[in-house]
């Protein structure tokens, strides 16, 4: 018969067992709750970064350092983005790579992921150098190799999208010679590729409604608000070099009649036909502006209104030149503003104005 003292003993044991592994347990997951703490306050910290800044290029860079430290094994990585109008990939940031590696670009079928999922979803790579070599083109090989850019062991790759639309792929590293990531790695890599979409989309869509605060969405040029900013700054300067500048304002000549002869689509293409010869045609001190409708503004820098008239009268040359279907004429006027007439925006424009619609009566 077993004594009573033998079962206590055993009781014993297993209550000791039960007890060591309970509080292995909890170590393990006090372990793991601060790692995850950590992860969450450095997820924040990257997301707070990526919102203060309006680089593109800093806020793929922030992502993807923050990826590459926050993935056990990940030594190096890259962002790609998507040309939707190529098809082609190309990359925007690398980290642990020699710079050269921007240079290449990849043809969508040539990506990882497109192989395996069509993009649906994350994957691992386990000898990225074997696929490229059996994918890729060989002049990409043979450059990839050139600045060590396939001396990795094994690969993650993630597509980044806003919304349903592809706009790039995250890349991640190891160079440990053998390692693979894991299934767990696999799903900790997308863990922080979602919030770090959501941080990247959110900072992509502030960074268009301020960039739609200062420029035209249609044509490119800067808009109303800003080139009063770029006036009231060529003020100051003018207060201190006491060199002259001028403001013109432009009307396209009849530009109802060519909307109402050949439809508003084509008068569109027309005012960003009339834009794009303005950017060229202007110089490195001069700002063109779109003001309103089918007018335009121009700040010529650092120059008296003669030099204004004579670039005027290059551009009026260069827009029929342009080679557009249908001859585009302008109408201008021009206010100096100098020492002697240091006048504020709203004056100068009128005056600019009063000037342009002058000139127009004469063609009329």
């Amino acid at each position: 018969m077993v004594s009573i003292e033998l079962i206590l003993f055993i009781l014993l044991i297993v209550y000791v067992a039960i007890s060591v592994y309970e509080y292995r347990l909890i170590c393990k997951n006090k372990k793991l709750l601060s790692s995850y703490e950590n992860m969450r306050k450095k997820l924040f910290e990257t997301s707070e970064k990526i919102s203060k800044t309006t680089d593109e290029e800093e806020i793929y860079s922030i992502a993807l350092d923050t990826i590459t430290e926050l993935i056990p094994n990940a030594a190096k990585g890259s962002i790609l983005l998507f040309d939707e109008e190529n098809e082609v990939f190309y990359f925007k940031v690398v980290k642990g790579f020699r710079e050269e590696l921007t240079d290449f670009i990849f043809k969508k079928e040539e990506a990882y992921l497109h192989k395996i999922n069509g993009f649906s979803k994350s994957a691992i790579i386990k000898n990225p150098k074997e696929f490229d070599m059996r994918n890729a083109n060989k002049c990409i090989v043979d450059g990839l190799e050139s600045v060590n850019a396939l001396d990795i062991g094994c690969s993650m790759s993630a597509p980044i999208y806003d919304d349903e639309r592809l706009i790039g792929l995250i890349n991640v590293d190891s160079v440990i010679p053998g390692h693979v990531f894991t299934e767990s790695d696999l799903a900790l890599m997308d863990q922080i590729k979602f919030e770090m979409e959501l941080a990247i989309r959110n900072a992509l869509a502030q960074n268009r409604l301020k960039y739609l605060a200062d420029y035209d969405e249609l044509t490119g040029l800067i808009n109303r608000r800003l080139i009063k900013k770029e006036f009231d700054l060529e003020l100051e300067r003018l207060q201190i070099d006491k060199n002259p500048f001028c403001l013109a304002m432009i009307d396209i000549d009849d530009f109802k009649g060519i909307n109402d002869t050949y439809g508003h689509y084509y008068g569109d293409m027309v005012l960003k036909h009339f834009a794009a010869v303005l950017r060229r045609e202007t110089g490195i001190a001069d700002v063109a502006a779109r003001f309103a409708g089918d007018e335009f503004i121009i700040l010529f820098g650092d120059q008296n209104i003669t030099l204004a008239e004579v670039k005027m009268e290059g551009i009026a040359t260069a827009v029929l030149e342009s080679g557009t279907d249908t001859q585009v004429r302008f109408s201008y006027g021009i206010c100096e503003i100098n020492e002697n007439n240091m006048i504020g925006f709203d004056k100068a424009l009128a005056v600019a104005d009063m000037r342009m619609y002058a000139s127009k009566r004469v063609k009329a």
